[in-house]
């Protein structure tokens, strides 16, 4: 499977065979032995600096590069936007699911797993030119129908967990075995307990449901399942949405705040997003270890 992102860069999805699902036949999707996340990275890693800064604020920008590498380029849903597949007739059809269950957490896994990579990527390198370079060349080499964003406002903001204040009261709130739980998850990996939290309210609770939502048992893999239009929506929450992470993030991870006495060291930092609103922030199960995950598609006989 492959998508074509520009004239130089081409991405290995993974690899399908067709198999036996419940509903008929359909495919076993496996994905690439590197992350789509990483080919991304490593192409701008090697692109030269673009002759001019993009416009635009640099958390604007910052919002637009992460919802790029994260989401639209470096996860499952590049192959769901392939602009080189024709639209579905059925995309966009009320009451019609345009992404099946299991493509769907594979596209959370993966941007979990890519964001928690560019949070320690930002944490090692925000105050070098680096992270700001990477930045640039994303929204300069890598489409997007917006170059720049804004912080979202949320119904309960993942600002307000950067206070410690706020932080005691969820200690507080959670029973014993909870908390017990999650401050080991934040223990053994803190980047990603916050990457999931920041990925469920810049992505998976918004419009993205109203395209998942549905039935259907019959998902295409030579067609656009999901509109033109319906894209723009979804990157330009997306973009927003990153942009009120990385904000997050500014606030959150300097390390100079770990050095000053009675400072929270990073795990307990972001412990308090294993434990805020389920359904509004800190979403329910969602693995800590995997990057990606094998996809089993029913799909239309032929």
């Amino acid at each position: 499977m492959r998508v074509r992102v520009n004239d130089e860069l081409v991405l290995d999805a993974g690899t399908c065979q067709r198999v036996q699902v419940p509903e008929g036949r359909g495919w076993r999707i496996e994905p690439p032995p590197v992350t789509m996340f990483r080919q991304v990275l490593d192409y701008l890693n090697v692109k030269p600096d673009p002759p001019h800064s993009p416009s635009g604020t640099r958390i604007g920008r910052e919002g637009v590069a992460a919802a790029a590498l994260t989401l639209r380029w470096g996860s499952y849903l590049a192959v769901l936007l392939d602009h080189d597949k024709p639209v579905s007739p059925q995309a966009g059809a009320l009451g019609t699911s345009g992404i099946s269950d299991e493509e769907m957490a594979r596209i959370n896994i993966e941007a979990s797993a890519a964001l928690a990579e560019w949070i320690e990527l930002y944490r090692t390198h925000r105050e070098g030119p680096l992270y700001g370079q990477l930045v640039d060349r994303a929204v300069s080499y890598l489409p997007m129908p917006q170059k720049t964003s804004k912080p979202r406002r949320a119904t309960l903001s993942p600002l307000a967990l950067i206070e410690p204040e706020t932080a005691d009261i969820l200690v507080r709130a959670a029973s014993p075995e909870r908390l017990a739980r999650v401050r080991a998850d934040a223990q053994s990996d803190p980047s990603r307990l916050l990457a999931n939290a920041l990925v469920n309210v810049a992505w998976r609770n918004g419009p993205v449901e109203n395209v998942h939502a549905g039935r259907t048992w019959r998902y295409s893999l030579d067609e656009r399942r999901v509109t033109p239009t319906e894209e723009r929506t979804l990157m330009r929450f997306a973009s927003d949405g990153m942009a009120l992470a990385m904000t997050v993030c500014f606030l959150l991870a300097p390390e100079r705040a770990a050095l000053s006495e009675g400072q929270r060291p990073w795990p307990e930092r972001v412990l308090p997003y294993g434990l805020a609103s389920m359904r509004l922030i800190t979403p329910t199960g969602w693995t800590l270890t995997e990057a990606s995950r094998e996809i089993r598609l029913p799909v239309t006989a032929t």
